[in-house]
C-alpha cells in the first residue's frame, strides 16, 4: 500500500500506465530468461545424449571387435542408425528458443515460439515412434543410457518455457 493509497488520493495521471508497462517488462524479461534457459538446457539433453549412445556404440564395437572383418564392418554400418536418433531430435529447437528469446517485440517472439511448438511436437511425435529408442534403453550390454527418459524430460521443460 503506497502513502496516495493511505492518504485516499487518487494516483497520479499516468502513473497506473507506468505501473503496468514496468510490470509487464519485468514479465518479458522473465519469459525471455526461461527461453534462453530452456535453450542452453535443450543443448546439455542433446549432448547428454550424444554422450549415452556414444557409450553404446562403444560396448557394441567392444563386443565385437573380435568377430570376424566382415560381422565388424556390418556392425560399424549398423552403428550409424544410432546416430540417426539425433539427427532427428537435433539442435533446431534450442535455437528456435534462442531466437524467441532474442526477439526485439512480443509479435516476433509469438511467432518464433509457434515454430518452436511445431518443432516440439515433431520431436514428441518422432520419439513416441521411434523403436530404436526402446531398443537402446534395452540394449543387451547393460549399457545404461535411458534415452527415451533424458529427451522426454528435455522436452517437458521447453515445453514449460514455451508455455
Amino acid at each position: 500500500m503506497g502513502l496516495l493509497d493511505v492518504l485516499g488520493l487518487p494516483p497520479a495521471p499516468g502513473t497506473a500506465a507506468k505501473a503496468k508497462a514496468v510490470e509487464g517488462d519485468a514479465a518479458g524479461k522473465a519469459k525471455t530468461e526461461r527461453l534462453a534457459k530452456a535453450a542452453e538446457e535443450w543443448r546439455k539433453t542433446h549432448g547428454q545424449a550424444n554422450q549415452r549412445i556414444a557409450s553404446l556404440k562403444e560396448a557394441i564395437q567392444s563386443h565385437y571387435a573380435d568377430g570376424h572383418p566382415e560381422l565388424v564392418q556390418a556392425v560399424e554400418q549398423g552403428l550409424v542408425k544410432l546416430d540417426d536418433i539425433l539427427d532427428n531430435v537435433d539442435h533446431r529447437l534450442a535455437d528456435s528458443l534462442a531466437h524467441a528469446s532474442d526477439a526485439p517485440d512480443d509479435r516476433a517472439r509469438d511467432a518464433e515460439l509457434k515454430n518452436a511448438k511445431a518443432i516440439l511436437t515433431e520431436y514428441i511425435g518422432y520419439i513416441k515412434g521411434e523403436a530404436l529408442i526402446a531398443h537402446m534403453d534395452q540394449n543387451p550390454w547393460k549399457v545404461k543410457i535411458d534415452l527415451k527418459t533424458l529427451l522426454v524430460g528435455g522436452l517437458t521443460n521447453a515445453a514449460k518455457a514455451i508455455g
